[in-house]
Formats: structure tokens, sequence, C-alpha cells
């Protein structure tokens, strides 16, 4: 066991697992003084697979982009550290590393795939688990791994961040077919939009995972959208529903399924009484 001590950010651990666009990143004004641990690394390495638990250098865990990792480090040495973790991660899973950079705190490896490959990655931070059970988290990153092994979709990284500021989690890095368009890409992915989700309704769209709660779902698709409307009737809810779906045909989004349920009680909004809500699922 190799023990390993850094500087970490609040801000970019925080932002980890925003969607992030194809080649961008910006970081923000990071504070890298605050908050120093000093706590050791484990890493495994399993038939290809990559097994890692991060305490503390947490500029180890990459970012995707387009045919991108990238991460933000605090120095030379953080980054030397850093290409040393992927660099051969991607070189043992078929990608060709075409360029590396350092600059302004920033440390990127760019790589190639000659079959239209990429990496990307999913954390799992917000998904519903008893974040002070290692078992239930250990059972929980298995079963994601083997949905996206079913699916031809190879794991090559699984990083459990075990950090006693933030909820315990981990993070997968996997490999998919590279599109241009990245919500069109398919991706190891969460619906959770605050409001319970008609999952019959997507069965036949994407591959359920898990339902993770009544208002989350893990699944492996394109990137699912989901807007709610309220409405007064019946006929106020189809004009909403018919408007909806034309703005998303002028917007390129593709309509999958809806779904009009009368409310249990009116609920009022000013001088509006409205009767029913509509869901709406779409493709990005």
């Amino acid at each position: 066991m190799k023990k390993l001590y850094f500087l970490l950010s609040v801000l970019f651990f925080a932002n980890l697992n925003a969607q992030v666009k194809f080649d961008s990143y910006e970081f923000g004004a990071l504070d890298f003084e605050n908050v120093k641990i000093e706590i050791p690394l484990n890493a495994e390495k399993i038939d290809s697979d990559y097994t890692a638990t991060i305490t503390d250098k947490l500029f180890l865990a990459a970012q995707s982009g387009k045919n991108r990792l990238f991460s933000s480090v605090k120095n030379e040495n953080e980054y030397k550290e850093f290409l040393s973790f992927w660099k051969p991660i991607l070189e043992n899973n078929g990608f060709k590393v075409i360029s590396t950079e350092y600059k302004d705190d920033f440390a990127a490896i760019s790589y190639d795939s000659t079959e239209g490959l990429a990496i990307r990655n999913f954390w799992a931070d917000e998904m519903n688990y008893n974040a002070k059970d290692e078992n239930e988290i250990g059972k929980l990153k298995d079963e994601l791994i083997s949905a996206l092994d079913k699916n031809n979709m190879k794991t090559i990284a699984a990083l459990r961040i075990n950090n006693e500021i933030f909820r315990p989690t981990f993070a997968l890095y996997y490999i998919t077919k590279k599109n241009e368009t990245q919500e069109k890409e398919i991706r190891l992915r969460q619906l959770k939009k605050g409001e319970d989700i008609d999952f019959e309704l997507l069965e036949n769209s994407v591959i359920i995972v898990k339902k993770d709660s009544s208002f989350s779902l893990v699944y492996i698709g394109r990137e699912l959208g989901f807007v709610s409307k309220l409405a007064r009737d019946l006929d106020s809810a189809n004009d909403k529903l018919a408007n909806y779906k034309k703005f998303l045909v002028e917007n390129n989004k593709e309509f999958i399924e809806s779904k009009i349920i009368k409310l249990k009680e009116p609920l009022t909004v000013g001088e509006n009484v409205y009767n029913y809500l509509l869901n709406i699922y779409f493709f990005q």
C-alpha cells in the first residue's frame, strides 16, 4: 500500500458529476488551499479492469470530453501522476494516446480509437443508497458494471470515492460508441427531475438498469428529457401536449410518450384551478 498526499478542491469535486459539454474544460475559480487530507490509495488491476479507492487525490477522478480525459491539477507532480494513472488504462484498452496537455492547472490526455469508441463516466452520488453501508455500495457498483457488460460497454475503471467531506460514492469509466452529438450517445445515465417517473412509458425506448426510486431512473441509452405540465381539463392537457410536440420537432428532439393523470384533488394556483397533470417524455 502506498500513501498518497495531495490538496483537493471542494468546488471541483462538487462539479464532477455535471454533464460536461464536449471539449469543455472551464473549471472556474478553484480553491485548493482549504482542505488537506492524508489517507492511503489502494489500486488493484484484475483482467484489464482497473479498480481503485480514492480518498484524497480527487484529481485522478477525470472528467470525460469528446476524445479526452481531463482534470484540474495543482502542479506538475499532480499532472504527472494523472498521466501515469490514466495512460496505461487507455493503452491497455485499445486507445492510442495522441497528446497530453498541462497548462494553467489543467491536465488532459487526448486519445484516438480506430473503431470510433470513446470513454465516458458515470457518478453514482445522486443515486439512492445507504452511504454508510460498504456492502450496499459494492453491490450497487457491481450491478451497474454488470448492466454495462451485458450491453457490450466495457468498464475500464471503477473508482471508489471515499472522502469524509463528501457522501461516499463511486465513479465508473466505460467504453461506448462515440457520437458527434453527446445527447445521442448510448451512455449509462440517470433521469432524476424530482417528480415521479412513469417507468412503463420508457421500457421500449431505453434499457432500464435500476428504478432507483419513484423519481429516479438509471438507464442505458440516449439522453432523456422529461417535463410536466398542469392542465385545467382534458382539452387543455391535449392542447398543451400538441403544442409541446410541435416544440420538440422545431428543436430536433424526439417525442417518446406522454401520460395524462387526473389529480386526486384539484390544485389551485392563484385564480387557476388545475385538475390534470401531463407528463411528457422525449429524447434530447
